[in-house]
């Protein structure tokens, strides 16, 4: 829905979903035991006859006399691992709500401020992954191959809240009054310009994972945690030093697939203000020197990385990294 507020502002509010389906999942281990079969315990890591022995060279990990029950169970026993790269099954589903309030350039002025608040599900945690473009992920960073269901979380692009607003405004301040080049449209002298850009958003899903993947023997290839208590810590005690409750967190053990959820915690929110002044001095009837500052994150707010996510490390819930602090450059364009 559409408004006209005043002559040159409009207000726009919308509702948003999506549904895309067959999109691309992490890579799976199809030789990989069931978890009813997991179940079984310490009895799948007794000894066997090989029957592959003589078939297999003895420099594979398969080429012993003897391999485990777990080993003779899987569904291609005379294999490690057989990767499925790229099954196109994966879903997503995206709501939103947005509403803008933008106002064309009237007297100088021009702003857009937009907010939207929306919900990104998916069982694909790496569709956002740049790692995916570089070729089979090893790890197999699906808690189990068979089940899908364990997959499904808020997507790890997800992003709850994002506030956007933008302003430039054109102020005629130099000596005598801001005229239009000859021959060059759009481009004022003896005029500044400032434009002032803010973006606020929520912190994005992190995975949590443990160290040790207890359950490798049997073609797991990550392991997750047990989930014990509420990770999320009130706001006025989230430190770079303990982001999320770690307490909630312990090792899930072998034989067993842990309780915690793909991406049972959320990272730092982003806030950014970028001001950028500009000047356009006449150099004859047909010329300008164009000079311009910008001030990236021009309050020199403190945006904190990702928290350590792996159960086991000594830095685990701690964040040691952060994005750029204020930075300025300057510049100088001639416009003919």
């Amino acid at each position: 829905m559409q408004r006209e507020v005043t002559k040159n502002t409009t207000l726009e509010v919308a509702l948003v979903g999506s549904r895309i389906t067959n999109i691309g999942v992490p890579d799976t281990n199809l030789n990989q035991l069931t978890a009813g079969q997991l179940a079984l315990g310490p009895a799948l890591l007794a000894k066997i006859p090989n029957p592959y022995f003589g078939t297999i060279p003895r420099s594979s990990s398969l080429g012993d006399q003897t391999i485990t029950v777990a080993q003779s169970m899987k569904p291609y026993p005379e294999y490690t691992t057989v990767s499925l790269y790229r099954n196109n099954v994966g879903r997503t589903s995206y709501k939103a709500f947005e509403i803008g309030l933008r106002q064309r350039l009237a007297h100088g002025l021009s702003y857009s401020i937009a907010y939207t608040r929306s919900k990104l599900i998916d069982d694909a945690s790496s569709v956002f992954d740049a790692s995916i473009l570089t070729g089979p992920i090893a790890n197999y960073p699906v808690a189990d191959s068979f089940d899908r269901g364990r997959e499904r979380d808020y997507s790890t692009g997800d992003i709850p809240h994002v506030f956007v607003s933008s302003v430039v405004w054109n102020l005629p301040l130099g000596r005598g009054r801001a005229r239009q080049l000859h021959g060059l449209p759009g481009v004022l002298a003896n005029e500044w310009t400032a434009t002032l850009l803010v973006t606020l958003q929520s912190g994005m899903p992190v995975a949590v994972t443990q160290l040790t993947p207890v359950n490798a023997f049997a073609g797991f290839g990550v392991a997750r945690p047990d989930l014990v208590g509420h990770p999320t810590l009130p706001g006025d005690q989230r430190t770079a030093g303990q982001w999320f409750n770690t307490a909630a967190f312990a090792s899930s053990s072998q034989f067993t697939l842990g309780s915690a959820s793909r991406n049972p915690v959320r990272g730092p929110s982003y806030r950014d203000g970028d001001l950028a002044l500009m000047r356009r001095i006449p150099v004859g009837r047909r010329q300008a020197l164009e000079v311009r500052a910008e001030i990236f994150n021009v309050f020199n707010t403190v945006n904190l990385g990702a928290p350590n996510a792996v159960v086991g490390t000594a830095s685990f819930g701690t964040i040691t990294t952060a994005l750029d602090p204020r930075v300025v450059q300057l510049a100088a364009k001639f416009v003919f």
